[in-house]
């Protein structure tokens, strides 16, 4: 599949220990196969891509953005995340937009940011692409999902608050909750949303306080503060405490594999009246990553950040799951 050379860099804008490579490359869908499209919006050329499965079922489709993280790109996260993957096997609309000068308008108002410092409509641009894809095949306006990492974990957090009438769930990877969103978004929406995060991030701070990003990618770089944070404990009231009876489990999963032998902490809150959920996991000595991401430099050095959990698998349950309460037809979200 790949066959033109990508820095990881360029997706996050920060350098990601790797030390693992895999021997042949996984079964993916080719950049090439997806669609690339550019609107306006706000008076911006934005761009977008975005795949639509082959063996799509005979329904309206739901839609997943999947949301690139601080100096990432929407191709970027094609290589990273291999969503696309998912898509064809249950039958969703893939959607890797492009943040204005390469980031996420989430709310932060982080200073040294062109996209902060022109506060771009980037939940404008949201609503824009999702009307632009109706008319190209029609979709589900009750199935719209969102997952991003990093800057794009927080913006998917801003478009649950901002529009709310539209998204149905979301997730954020290596993100907890800013205090910029506590701002906008005093009284969170009863919405699904679920976290991934590492104890060891080392640009996100589990604890709360300042989100640091190296200057550059030397040895004990300077770094740059990028807005104030909740810490991930704080991040998961913060989204439940709008739920009429909260009720809250505790719990360890353990993950064995080849690399890692190590409990993952799994927290989780529920809502009784409208059965939504705020879940949580937390992998010790995780970094700032996407776990079992597709890490990508050239045809020699490939492989997976992690085997610690895998991302997508749990991210695309869990939208499954926010929409089987909805008692969609025949009860199979994804059409699967």
């Amino acid at each position: 599949m790949f066959r033109k050379s990508i820095r990881f860099t360029q997706l996050l804008m920060f350098t990601i220990p790797f030390s693992f490579f895999c021997k042949s490359l996984p079964s993916v869908v080719p950049v090439k196969d997806h669609t690339l499209e550019s609107i306006v919006s706000d008076g911006i050329i934005r761009t977008f891509r975005y795949y639509i499965p082959k063996n799509r079922p005979n329904t309206r489709l739901p839609i997943v953005f999947i949301l690139h993280g601080g100096g990432g790109s929407g191709e970027g996260m094609i290589y990273l995340s291999r969503m696309s993957e998912k898509a064809e096997e249950y039958g969703f609309i893939a959607v890797y937009p492009d943040g204005f000068a390469n980031r996420w308008n989430d709310g932060r108002n982080i200073p040294h940011s062109l996209t902060d410092k022109r506060n771009t409509k980037d939940v404008l641009f949201f609503r824009d692409m999702v009307q632009f894809l109706d008319k190209q095949i029609p979709i589900d306006y009750s199935r719209i999902h969102s997952v991003g990492i990093s800057n794009g974990g927080f913006m998917t957090q801003r478009l649950l608050c901002e529009a709310q009438d539209l998204f149905r769930s979301g997730y954020s990877v290596a993100a907890v909750t800013s205090k910029g969103i506590q701002e906008i978004c005093p009284n969170p929406p009863t919405k699904s949303i679920g976290f991934i995060m590492g104890t060891a991030d080392d640009v996100i701070p589990i604890h709360g306080g300042t989100v640091s990003i190296p200057k550059d990618m030397t040895p004990n770089a300077n770094r740059i503060p990028a807005g104030e944070v909740l810490s991930f404990a704080d991040s998961l009231h913060y989204w439940s405490k709008s739920y009429t009876c909260k009720t809250e489990s505790k719990g360890k999963k353990r993950h064995l594999n080849q690399f890692w032998k190590r409990d993952i902490e799994y927290t989780k809150y529920s809502d009784c009246t409208h059965d939504e959920v705020v879940e949580g996991y937390l992998i010790p000595g995780g970094g700032h990553i996407w776990p079992n991401g597709f890490y990508y430099q050239n045809e020699k050095q490939y492989g997976y950040l992690s085997k610690d959990l895998d991302a997508r698998e749990i991210v695309i349950q869990f939208f499954r799951k926010a929409e089987s309460k909805e008692k969609l037809v025949n009860n199979a979200p994804f059409g699967n």
